[in-house]
């Protein structure tokens, strides 16, 4: 007499849901926009009825909060691990401006949608968005202070000068990808966002080159990253 194997099929685990409900949710919000994506679509791109969602998520904007918590924490967790095996402020100030617009150039919707939660003015919580843009901003000014405690940057540079600078031209950069959809030739960008942030923050310029000036320049470069 024959015994028939039954193998019962394991239910995904509570975790598992979760990572498909997020990532579904990613592409609906991606392809749709945030305001088009209805729960009842991120659950058909889940497989899973609409109340399953409501078991781990309380709205909509409980979703895209996790969607873009997971998409910040790739960014930073890429930076950790990478900035202790870089040597010099200016090596792992230029690898943060390289690896952010490395995030930007991957994908254009992913910009829509932080552009899209940075403004939306009728939620009172604080924005995530904002909230990530100062931890990227901590991290800019300790590597300038870094820069002027070994005598590599000016003693009389701001750090947070630096960073409103360094931030303003990558979201002009974002927002020039997001409107034409250009490629971003990162290294190019990278070059020259560098270029006009260290020509006025290095030590060896200190005699001839100024704060004043370097805004002027990154005015300019700025005018050539967004073209009409």
């Amino acid at each position: 007499m024959s015994t028939a194997t039954v193998t019962k099929i394991q239910r995904p685990s509570k975790e598992q849901r979760i990572d498909t409900i997020v990532e579904s949710a990613r592409k609906v919000f991606c392809s749709s926009g945030f305001e088009k994506g209805a729960i009842e679509f991120i659950a058909k791109e889940a497989g899973i009825a609409e109340g399953t969602i409501y078991r781990y998520f309380d709205s909509k904007h409980g979703l895209l909060d996790e969607v873009l918590s997971r998409h910040y924490s790739a960014l930073f967790d890429n930076i950790h691990q990478t900035l202790p095996s870089i040597k010099g402020p200016c090596n792992r100030l230029r690898y943060m401006i390289h690896r952010t617009l490395i995030t930007i150039s991957e994908d254009r919707s992913m910009c829509g949608l932080r552009t899209l939660y940075a403004r939306q003015s009728e939620d009172k919580r604080p924005s995530l968005s904002h909230d990530q843009n100062r931890r990227m901003a901590v991290l800019m000014a300790n590597e300038v202070k870094a820069g002027i405690k070994e005598g590599t940057f000016r003693p009389d540079t701001s750090p947070s000068i630096v960073c409103y600078m360094i931030g303003g031209a990558l979201e002009l950069t974002e927002h020039s990808f997001m409107r034409t959809g250009k490629t971003i030739d990162v290294d190019k960008v990278t070059d020259s966002i560098w270029r006009t942030i260290h020509s006025g923050i290095s030590s060896s310029d200190a005699t001839t080159k100024s704060l004043t000036s370097l805004v002027e320049r990154f005015e300019q470069a700025a005018d050539r990253l967004d073209p009409a």
